[in-house]
């Protein structure tokens, strides 16, 4: 197979239905915001993995801390360890009903899309980010790794997924830490221990 032909797409689109005063047909339209393709291949313009959890709850004033460089989610068989080097993308929804604050983490804070480590994102109930970077991606650091969710006014559900490039050497034998929680957190930050790469332990 030819490695430089598998490509990997990245694609936002916002859509909307209204419907016009005094008649019955609904008007459709929609519109590109966002598309980009990457190859997928041995140079270090690829992009080589998803990370993502869903339905992630936040009560009101609770943090949780994603360490980049070494994320965590279920899949068939056992857990997949992702570790990224750099992020192509940022994706969250917030479902509400409070308010969600996306930043770097205080202690070991990755800049990302940020000018600096005191930069936020503030996702109102309902609202999503999408933030790309493009030709120039977002380094990970092993003290620039930590991306921290806040829920403020009242609780949050969301979704959050980070697309990007991973270690080369999968390790097969991570130690064992905790990485971000996937369902209810109710308490200050939670964090998964410093690692690298790809790996599915059973």
């Amino acid at each position: 197979m030819d490695v430089t032909k598998n490509q990997t797409q990245i694609r936002a689109e916002i859509s909307w239905l209204w419907q016009r005063e005094n008649a019955y047909d609904v008007q459709t339209d929609s519109g590109a915001v966002r598309f980009r393709s990457y190859k997928t291949d041995v140079s270090d313009d690829r992009i080589e993995a998803i990370w993502e959890q869903s339905d992630v709850t936040l009560e009101k004033d609770a943090s949780v801390k994603y360490e980049l460089d070494y994320l965590t989610r279920r899949t068939v068989g056992g857990t997949l360890d992702i570790g990224f080097l750099d992020v192509r993308t940022l994706l969250v929804i917030n479902y509400g009903p409070g308010t969600l604050v996306v930043s770097p983490c205080e202690s070991c804070g990755w800049k990302g899309p940020w000018d600096s480590v005191s930069g936020v994102n503030v996702v109102p109930p309902g609202g999503t980010i999408l933030l790309c970077a493009g030709d120039a991606p977002w380094k990970v650091a092993l003290l620039e790794n930590g991306l921290k969710l806040l829920a403020t006014q009242d609780n949050c559900k969301f979704d959050v997924a980070v697309v990007g490039k991973i270690a080369d050497v999968p390790s097969s034998d991570s130690s064992s830490g905790s990485s971000a929680s996937s369902g209810s957190s109710s308490s200050s930050e939670s964090s998964g221990s410093s690692g690298s790469s790809e790996s599915i332990s059973e």
